[in-house]
């Protein structure tokens, strides 16, 4: 007997005959408030995890970045030795030169 009348509240739960009671009339307002609410939490929560997937693409993507930063300057590194210098001005026919350069000084008189 009380299964019965559980079933039957809740199927009037389902139907929405809780709303026409006049004694239910007045927390209307209330019930559409609290579904409003709801649905901003759910639609605020969506948003977050959005916004921590993206933050989370990002930190990667940044030390992709950084990888590729150390790695270039590291080449670039390499292309101001001597050495590397002299090879590649080697190509072009050109080479270092064995004397000293001369300091040329001009009298201020």
């Amino acid at each position: 007997m009380v299964k019965k009348k559980d079933q039957s509240s809740l199927l009037s739960l389902l139907k929405g005959e809780f709303i026409a009671h006049e004694h239910n009339q007045k927390y209307v307002l209330y019930i559409l408030m609290l579904v409003a609410l709801i649905l901003i939490n759910i639609s605020s929560s969506f948003r977050a995890e959005n916004l921590l997937k993206e933050s989370i693409s990002l930190k990667k993507e940044v030390s992709e970045l950084r990888l590729t930063y150390i790695t270039t300057k590291s080449n670039l590194m390499n292309l101001y030795k001597r050495s590397v210098i002299e090879d590649l001005v080697k190509k072009q026919g050109l080479k270092s030169s064995l004397v000293k350069p001369k300091i040329i000084e001009i009298s201020n008189e």
